[in-house]
């Protein structure tokens, strides 16, 4: 896998924090509490943190909040295990499992996938074919009560991968990187695999919310920028 960062894509699917205007009536709870939900469910900064490590990558960003439509879902309930604790395709619960959006018909479901889902994916699978994908998240430092799997470990980098998807090799080397970088590395925990966008290698890049901060407030950012401006794309 002969790379460089031409070849790059980078998914961002969970940093934006816009609902639309005409979709807020949806919802069962405040604006207030709405846009709460949406800043705490949101991989905040990790758009900017693509930008800063990557600027010559494609980078493929959601458009709203994975509160309204969460393009990193399968858009089939019955393949998207997230979807039993209502945070499918279309979420009905907020981090806390609490109720927020009643079942959406099957009509309006399908004009949200029309609008967001469908269009980002068409997007993403353009530009990922044949190139090299990082699927770019962040996570908090505590499991969330909607979590499946709350026991696992929560490291300061998750590298998750696929068999088939992503080449151990690769996995071998980001983890040497990040751990010669300072890091605490682990694999697949606690998330795991990456997305099929039909890339010539993929991986998931988690990083703890804790390690992220914000940007440039301090020394941390930069060198967790530099790391991953620097890290192996083979």
């Amino acid at each position: 896998m002969k790379s460089s960062y031409l070849d790059l894509v980078v998914h961002v699917p969970h940093a934006s924090t816009h609902i639309p205007h005409d979709l807020v009536k949806d919802f069962l709870i405040s604006n207030q509490l709405l846009d709460r939900e949406a800043y705490t469910s949101a991989d905040l900064h990790t758009n900017t943190l693509a930008k800063q490590a990557w600027p010559s990558a494609t980078i493929i960003e959601a458009e709203v909040s994975r509160i309204v439509v969460d393009v990193e879902r399968y858009a089939d309930d019955a393949k998207e295990e997230m979807a039993k604790v209502g945070r499918g395709v279309l979420y009905t619960r907020d981090h806390n499992n609490k109720l927020i959006r009643n079942e959406v018909s099957p009509q309006d479901r399908n004009a949200l996938l029309d609008r967001f889902y469908r269009p980002h994916w068409e997007k993403l699978n353009n530009h990922a074919a044949g190139k090299i994908l990082v699927d770019l998240h962040s996570y908090p430092r505590l499991p969330w009560p909607i979590e499946l799997r709350p026991s696992g470990q929560r490291p300061e980098i998750d590298i998750g991968y696929s068999s088939g998807i992503t080449p151990m090799k690769w996995v071998e080397s980001l983890t040497e990187h990040f751990i010669t970088c300072g890091f605490e590395v682990g694999h697949n925990t606690p998330y795991s695999g990456v997305i099929d966008a039909g890339a010539a290698a993929a991986v998931m890049i988690e990083i703890r919310r804790d390690i992220v901060g914000s940007p440039n407030e301090h020394s941390d950012w930069l060198r967790l920028v530099d790391t991953l401006k620097s890290m192996p794309l083979e």
